[in-house]
């Protein structure tokens, strides 16, 4: 049995794409910053959340689907 350490390849393709993701996630990280304040819990930056890890599925699964054909 050899030694070796199994790598997900999903974090290295998300890092190197996360520059073209550049737009939702200043927009998710705009929207925390305004909500911080909130004492409500009634206000969420869920869509932009969401919008920022959909660019990134975008650009990763076919990619990482290459690899692991």
């Amino acid at each position: 049995m050899t030694d070796y350490e199994i790598v997900d390849p999903k974090k290295d393709l998300e890092d190197s794409y996360r520059p073209k993701c550049a737009k939702p996630l200043f927009a998710y990280q705009a929207c925390a910053k305004r909500i911080q304040s909130d004492e409500t819990g009634s206000k969420h930056c869920t869509g932009q959340y969401f919008d920022y890890w959909q660019c990134l599925d975008h650009h990763v699964a076919p990619k990482l689907f290459e690899k692991l054909k």
